[in-house]
């Protein structure tokens, strides 16, 4: 005897394939961290070149490091490195964590260690940082 799955249920499970790993993407990622950026951190992302250099996804998680250069200065003296931290909420990545390159969390009430934020990044929660020769 042999089984033959009917038309429907072919085309429910290509439908169910295609639809699951659409967020799953670093174009997905650094999407969400740049419109947190644009909406939130009052950077000139016009001046500067934005880069996830990886994810890493865990469930309904994913784990980003990404990269910041002035437009065309791709030293590593004139860039920082930032991680975060992304929740997949109804379909869209909705970054929930900021650290620095070492992990020190940059949301709730600053950094977590008492340091000062890295040269350039937004002030977090309405707090001032030195703006180290840069220009704001």
């Amino acid at each position: 005897m042999v089984f033959r799955p009917s038309a429907a249920i072919l085309l429910a499970i290509v439908v169910l394939a295609g639809c699951g790993n659409g967020l799953k993407t670093r174009d997905k990622v650094q999407e969400a961290i740049v419109h947190r950026l644009e909406t939130s951190s009052g950077l000139d992302m016009n001046s500067l070149d934005v880069t996830t250099t990886s994810v890493r996804f865990d469930k309904n998680m994913a784990y980003a490091t990404v990269a910041f250069h002035p437009k065309g200065d791709s030293s590593v003296s004139s860039g920082m490195v930032m991680k975060y931290t992304l929740e997949d909420r109804g379909g869209k990545w909705v970054v929930v964590n900021v650290a620095d390159s070492q992990g020190h969390g940059m949301t709730g009430h600053g950094a977590a260690s008492g340091a000062p934020l890295p040269p350039g990044h937004p002030p977090v929660n309405g707090e001032t940082q030195p703006s180290h020769g840069q220009p704001q």
